[in-house]
């Protein structure tokens, strides 16, 4: 609060008053501007504090990204040798289980990522003080973290969907061959679920450099057993790399940081 106290002594002259009046306008400015100062340092402070968690959280995103790249590496060839043991029982109904190529394994590390300091940053009015292109930048960056958790939880309930058979019974030569067809459709699923997430991964990976150990396209679509023929790859290539260098010179020309356009790809 600022306090504007009378002259100690009578003012007689307009010459004098003027002064007075003079000296309380100049210590306004004086005051208010001290004050300003310091709100603006002290909101500088707080920005700073926000990007430093923010920086840790996503170091820590990306270290977990990397992680994740290695478990679908490791656990994809376990569900891909769950599916041939599933159809080796409906080619050869009655096999053994010593006959069958391979052991069921369903084992696999699941993995969230955090958001709680951009949670924390959306909702101070500390926000409001970051540039404009830095906060629609970490906003994409937590919206495709998003996406990607939720296509992991969709592989988890589609995993926990597969391996439910094994409650009543493990051994999968005792199915019958309807439930054996309903694995087949069960572990596909998993499949598919997990070729969609690492689909996600790949594409958040393409877009931010620090999450650079991420899975190639052969991870994604080997699930899938997808050919691409050369030239629509070419073909594709040259539309995604106009869209992004059009948008990145414009981005560098404004303030205005539009959402990234989905390729096919990306498409569902």
């Amino acid at each position: 609060m600022l306090d504007v106290h009378p002259p100690h002594e009578p003012v007689h002259t307009w010459k004098s008053f003027l002064i007075h009046i003079a000296t309380i306008v100049v210590g306004l400015f004086i005051a208010v501007g001290l004050e300003q100062t310091v709100e603006y340092f002290h909101h500088q402070r707080q920005v700073a504090e926000i990007r430093g968690s923010l920086v840790v959280e996503r170091q820590i995103n990306a270290n977990r990204s990397a992680v994740l790249t290695d478990e679908f590496r490791r656990f994809v060839p376990k569900l891909e040798t769950n599916l041939k043991i599933f159809a080796y029982l409906r080619d050869h109904p009655g096999a053994q289980a010593s006959r069958l190529p391979g052991k069921l394994d369903w084992l696999a590390m699941s993995i969230t990522f955090v958001d709680t300091a951009w949670k924390t940053a959306q909702q101070s009015t500390i926000i409001q003080y970051m540039p404009r292109g830095e906060v629609t930048r970490d906003d994409e960056l937590y919206l495709r973290l998003q996406q990607l958790s939720q296509r992991l939880e969709s592989a988890q309930e589609a995993l926990n969907a597969a391996r439910r058979f094994s409650i009543l019974d493990p051994d999968p030569s005792h199915l019958s061959a309807a439930q054996v067809e309903r694995q087949i459709d069960l572990t596909s699923e998993v499949l598919l679920q997990y070729a969609l997430a690492g689909r996600s991964q790949k594409n958040l990976a393409s877009r931010y450099q620090d999450f650079t150990h991420s899975l190639s396209r052969d991870d994604v679509y080997g699930i899938l057993q997808a050919t691409t023929d050369p030239k629509d790859q070419a073909a594709l290539n040259a539309l995604e790399l106009r869209l992004s260098t059009f948008e990145e010179k414009h981005q560098r020309e404004s303030a205005f940081s539009p959402p990234r356009a989905v390729t096919r790809e990306e498409q569902r």
